[in-house]
């Protein structure tokens, strides 16, 4: 079955990815430079790694936290203009258990005591749903100020926790349902680790 296929993936695999991963490293490099210098190369990375990914655009980013915070403010930005959202009343809706650093905003996202206790106050708009509970995600996404629902494909932080076989494809009908944002956080999972270039994959 699926677990056992993510389970078995071989060492020589895996130091073929590392060596893939170095080889892109010579050409590309691995730090980004700010907008007000030309960067010569950066133009080629993203033409290659949107082709890799079959994606329409590529917004790089240094680390993972930099990432999804940059994810939120999209949906956020993505709910005001597009969705119809109010002002300020956008929601995202984060799985528990989450972990994706340890910013105001992350922790504010952040089920785990230790985590979040004495950094408030929090960022508002932020919601926590159970994971691998499609029920109580859809409940969840109801309610029409929701811009976004960010989870990841497997969750890392306390373990390895994989969701039940059709969460991650419930998860996309669910939002397509209710006009809402996925935001896969595949930092930890993603690239080859689960065995396909994204965990996603294994349901798309």
């Amino acid at each position: 079955n699926r677990r056992r296929q993510i389970v078995k993936l071989t060492l020589n695999s895996h130091f073929q990815r590392i060596a893939n991963y170095y080889r892109i490293s010579e050409y590309f490099p691995q730090t980004l430079t700010s907008r007000a210098f030309y960067n010569n190369v950066l133009g080629e990375y993203e033409e290659y790694m949107t082709s890799l990914f079959g994606f329409e655009k590529l917004l790089p980013m240094n680390t993972g936290i930099e990432a999804c915070e940059t994810a939120v403010k999209l949906a956020r930005k993505w709910g005001y203009m597009v969705k119809g959202i109010p002002d300020n009343q956008a929601k995202v809706i984060f799985a528990e258990n989450n972990f994706w650093g340890r910013s105001l905003a992350a922790c504010s996202s952040s089920s785990d005591p230790d985590c979040y206790t004495n950094f408030g106050p929090f960022v508002p708009g932020f919601e926590l749903v159970p994971y691998n509970n499609l029920p109580a995600l859809e409940a969840q996404l109801k309610d029409p100020n929701v811009c976004a629902y960010m989870v990841e494909p497997i969750q890392g932080e306390a373990g390895v926790v994989i969701p039940d076989d059709g969460y991650l494809r419930g998860v996309r009908a669910l939002c397509d349902k209710y006009n809402v944002l996925w935001i896969a956080d595949e930092v930890q999972s993603g690239l080859g680790r689960t065995g396909k270039r994204t965990a996603c994959d294994w349901e798309a």
